[in-house]
């Protein structure tokens, strides 16, 4: 009971000179966020038919998460808490260690995430015992909706090219698609960046163009089958070094065939996400099970001693996953917009 008295309490509510509601808040809650008499106190009406107290603006503080290396991490395991440290919504992030030099594995791993995959993010101050990384962004500076739009078409230009890159056996075309899977992995981060300050804090949520907190868990699937899209985008141009010499011109048209349809459904469960359609997700879920069996078809003819066999089955792979990973986004249109096919009686 004591410990429910600490995060709830029933208060009534009273009427002031006529026009004005009153509360009274509990003193212990006050005395423990440190607000004084006289302080401004910003309320936010939530969607969800709530109220949100901040004792003072969340934009003005500044929050610092420290992480402490040492020479038993890996290079790759700092850039993973300075990741974790970025979508928890810091603003400075420092790496220090106790009183030793910072490993040069380290500090080259740190510059190459600031340069690679974060958006907005600075490196300030630089020492042999601290580097401080800053996000100098204000979130967030594009709504969703917007950002969405944006990191679907470098999917979908990943996707064009690195089918453009096998047909011609380009080298050097299929290392462009392979740097822009970056790109779309760095706009990703962003992203989530955003929902999960989002979830924590109505007025970005509004800034966004979201309604509900709920819709931040729904978005950040979409984000992360985007970045899955671009992965297999990336890794068709991977393969594209091992051919041997020209796809058959038979096959090519149908592996050019099915990225066209694979990229039918993602762009249709794009649109069912931005229009809220209940209908078009149906739609998309049942387009992709076609490309499945499309693709499961062109699969059986493929000879096993035929020249770029086991490429030609990765490839198709790859467009099978792009159109189940869109069949995945779809899904969340459906989730979202069931009410709108329900009678409640």
């Amino acid at each position: 009971m004591e410990i429910i008295e600490k995060t709830k309490q029933t208060r009534r509510m009273q009427l002031s000179g006529g026009s004005t509601y009153i509360i009274s808040l509990p003193k212990d809650w006050i005395e423990e966020l440190k607000i004084k008499v006289g302080e401004n106190i910003t309320i936010v009406k939530n969607s969800n038919q709530s109220l949100t107290l901040f004792p003072r603006e969340q934009e003005e503080r500044e929050t610092i998460a420290v992480i402490y290396s040492s020479q038993k991490d890996s290079g790759d395991s700092v850039k993973r808490k300075i990741i974790a440290a970025y979508l928890a919504g810091y603003k400075i992030i420092q790496i220090k260690t106790k009183g030793m030099k910072i490993p040069a594995e380290h500090s080259r791993s740190v510059r190459e995430l600031v340069r690679s995959s974060m958006i907005g993010t600075e490196i300030v101050e630089s020492s042999s015992e601290t580097m401080t990384i800053q996000i100098l962004t204000r979130l967030p500076e594009l709504s969703f909706e917007t950002a969405l739009k944006r990191m679907y078409l470098m999917a979908t230009n990943m996707v064009k090219e690195s089918i453009e890159a096998l047909e011609e056996v380009d080298i050097s075309h299929a290392e462009g698609v392979v740097n822009m899977d970056d790109e779309v992995d760095r706009f990703g981060l962003y992203m989530r960046r955003n929902l999960v300050l989002a979830v924590e804090n109505e007025n970005i949520l509004q800034d966004m163009g979201l309604k509900r907190p709920s819709d931040c868990l729904e978005y950040r699937t979409i984000v992360s089958k985007i970045e899955r899209i671009g992965d297999h985008a990336s890794l068709i141009a991977k393969r594209i070094k091992f051919i041997e010499e020209k796809i058959d011109p038979k096959v090519i048209n149908k592996i050019k065939k099915l990225s066209e349809k694979s990229l039918e459904v993602f762009e249709e469960a794009i649109i069912a996400i931005q229009n809220h359609d209940f209908q078009k997700g149906e739609n998309v879920a049942e387009k992709v099970s076609k490309v499945i069996e499309e693709e499961k078809e062109i699969m059986s003819k493929i000879k096993e001693n035929e020249k770029n066999s086991t490429i030609i089955r990765f490839v198709l792979e790859d467009l099978r996953r792009i159109a189940e990973y869109s069949s995945d986004i779809a899904e969340v249109a459906i989730d979202e917009n069931i009410q709108s096919i329900i009678s409640e009686e």
